[in-house]
């Protein structure tokens, strides 16, 4: 991977407290699924105790460009809420979390001068509001649109919420 991300800890044991999640915060849990796309959508960085490259976490991380360190085995039980954290996912195939808020240099790289190549390279889109920023980068369109995060960025909710709606509570 190529990003970092520091925040303060926050763990939450289950999507039904995502009330007192904070932008910005890292998301510290046992392992996400669906249901906690809105909350990692806010996240400053994801860390998880059980999952894989493959697990939803670390893909759907990927996709907004949050980093994430998955199958940490212990990180709800070794941090606390409120511990202030970087998490690295730029120093090699496995991810690090440091204590405290780490400063680190952003570089850019120029990409006006990739040569052309002999295939059409489509993008997978999940989170539109990042359209722009891969419309920069050299494609032939996209290929794949992860509808649930766009009806997320139109309407405002998970298309899951949608389907209980009635079943919800009050204050949500």
């Amino acid at each position: 991977g190529n990003k970092i991300g520091s925040g303060k800890v926050r763990i939450l044991s289950n999507v039904d407290e995502m009330a007192s999640f904070q932008e910005g915060e890292v998301l510290v849990a046992d392992m996400t699924d669906p249901d906690w796309e809105p909350i990692m959508k806010k996240a400053g960085a994801i860390v998880t105790n059980r999952g894989g490259r493959t697990c939803h976490a670390a893909i759907i991380a990927r996709e907004l460009g949050i980093p994430a360190v998955v199958g940490s085995a212990d990180a709800t039980e070794k941090m606390s809420d409120g511990d202030e954290v970087t998490v690295v996912c730029s120093e090699g195939d496995t991810g690090v979390i440091y204590k405290g808020s780490l400063g680190f240099e952003r570089k850019e790289e120029d990409l006006s001068h990739l040569p052309d190549i002999p295939v059409k390279l489509m993008l997978n889109l999940a989170n539109p509001s990042r359209a722009f920023e891969y419309g920069q980068l050299p494609n032939a369109g996209i290929g794949l649109a992860r509808l649930e995060f766009v009806i997320n960025n139109v309407i405002g909710i998970h298309p899951r919420a949608l389907l209980g709606f009635d079943k919800l509570p009050a204050e949500m």
